[in-house]
């Protein structure tokens, strides 16, 4: 039986990817700079609380709270990058059948499309934290808006590429 690779949505449409604006390549650095920088601080601060559970018998109980704020955000910037690099989820089975002009339209069509769903989920995402943002975390008292607020990163990160990918594609 023979193997076969199935293309990616980047080599699907690869002749859209491959331009990049400057704009797309500053934000994308600047995502992931920004992911980079957070899963180190969540690493670190995993194994701190390891290190001082296991070797100190004195776990450090508020990395906890910290750890989960990353997490969310951690998750917005990773979705980003995804959205940016084209590579999330796809059916590449149908689209690989498509011409270019009708690869194009479905394209621009899925990120107007992406934009409306995005925009759904950051007015939920909005009504979610005026309910539960005032809340305080146990130990440290931060506010629960601030991992809240990584679904509406993970929406504004999306919407974003989605945005860019739509005037890249228009440049066609």
């Amino acid at each position: 039986m023979k193997d076969i690779d199935a293309p990616t949505p980047s080599e699907i449409l690869s002749e859209d990817v491959t331009r990049r604006s400057k704009l797309r390549d500053g934000f994308q650095w600047f995502v992931e700079t920004a992911a980079i920088v957070l899963l180190a601080v969540l690493v670190a601060l995993v194994l701190a609380n390891s290190l001082g559970r296991y070797l100190f018998a004195k776990p450090l109980p508020w990395t906890e709270e910290i750890v989960t704020a990353l997490l969310m955000w951690l998750g917005a910037l990773g979705i980003t990058i995804a959205g940016l690099k084209n590579e999330l989820i796809s059916c590449a089975v149908w689209t690989q059948k498509l011409s270019g002009a009708s690869k194009r339209r479905l394209a621009v069509f899925q990120s107007i499309f992406s934009l409306v769903v995005l925009a759904s989920v950051a007015v939920l995402a909005w009504q979610y934290l005026g309910i539960f943002g005032n809340d305080r975390s146990p130990i440290l008292g931060v506010s629960k808006s601030v991992a809240i607020s990584g679904i509406l990163a993970t929406c504004a990160g999306l919407g974003i590429a989605s945005t860019l990918n739509i005037f890249e594609r228009e440049k066609d």
